[in-house]
């Protein structure tokens, strides 16, 4: 059964976390599982509870493989990372824990707004690439870079990544899975070598799905545009986007170089997240000593 109070919760799933937390309301869903706000009864704190869709965790592997990712990603501490409290399993559906941020989604605001500002844009790719910096010195890839698993919280300013090692997780061990995760991992925003199918992936594939992210935030559109998966994933393997200062005239040249390099088809000639994030920040320290004011990212028409 389900609870319709808060969003069609399984009650397996709310008998497993009543001692501990109260469930407020939903907050979203997505390709990967459900989101719900609720309230650390213990700490009194709120606090986010992903719950993953049922179909993607039937298998005794992936099970036992999301809890391992989760005790991996609960040892990351970032001010640029969710922190995972905790994680299980309950009535055969998997959750995990999670530090709740105030405020939106990086798609919510490219949805709404469709570009975003330039001084913005670049804050968020600078703290963005330190996230990934910090995981990757560590052995982790994310693997699910896109503006969904971006969080911009409202309160500080920060922008967060969330959602490390799920994707890893729910494609391990399973054939069938795999081609279903594969969709579900966002081809939009998969590098070259992820969207061939290569599970043996490295911090280079993160970046360059954090290029496609910057790319958008700047031009106002996807760097790749299709009708379906895989014209999209075709054009992942085959075509490179246009250069992002043709699409947006006020990018730094220094940034849209940094993009272009990240959105190589060859890993090797990409820069590491650690570069991107000091190019950046180097970036945001000179335009903040400049006289004139922030770079404002032109809007595009829809259409």
């Amino acid at each position: 059964m389900t609870h319709p109070d808060v969003g069609g919760l399984p009650d397996e799933v709310l008998r497993a976390l009543a001692g501990h937390y109260e469930i407020e309301r939903a907050l979203g869903a997505g390709g990967m599982g459900s989101v719900y706000l609720a309230r650390d009864r213990t700490l009194d704190r709120l606090v986010a509870i992903k719950v993953v869709s049922p179909e993607l965790t039937t298998s005794r592997v992936i099970r036992e493989r999301f809890l391992q990712e989760a005790r991996t990603v609960a040892r990351l501490r970032h001010p640029n990372i969710v922190d995972v409290h905790s994680a299980g399993e309950a009535g055969g559906l998997l959750y995990f824990v999670m530090e709740y941020v105030p405020g939106e989604s990086l798609r919510d605001r490219l949805d709404r707004d469709q570009a975003v500002d330039g001084h913005q844009a670049l804050t968020i790719l600078r703290d963005l690439a330190r996230a990934l910096a910090y995981a990757h010195e560590r052995g982790i890839v994310h693997r699910d870079v896109k503006p969904d698993n971006i969080l911009l919280d409202r309160e500080s300013g920060c922008s967060m990544l969330t959602d490390f090692g799920v994707a890893r997780a729910l494609s391990a061990g399973d054939d069938r899975l795999t081609r279903t995760g594969f969709v579900l991992g966002s081809p939009r925003y998969m590098s070259p070598e992820q969207a061939a199918g290569d599970r043996e992936l490295d911090g280079k594939s993160d970046v360059y799905s954090l290029a496609l992210v910057g790319y958008e935030m700047f031009a106002g559109e996807p760097a790749v545009a299709g009708t379906g998966a895989q014209a999209i994933i075709t054009q992942q393997l085959t075509q490179t986007p246009p250069a992002l200062e043709t699409r947006n005239e006020q990018v730094p040249g220094v940034v849209s170089d940094l993009i272009g390099r990240a959105l190589s088809k060859d890993p090797a000639q990409r820069p590491s997240a650690a570069e991107m994030a000091a190019v950046l920040d180097d970036v945001i320290t000179s335009e903040r000593l400049a006289t004139t004011p922030p770079l404002a990212a032109r809007r595009r028409p829809r259409g």
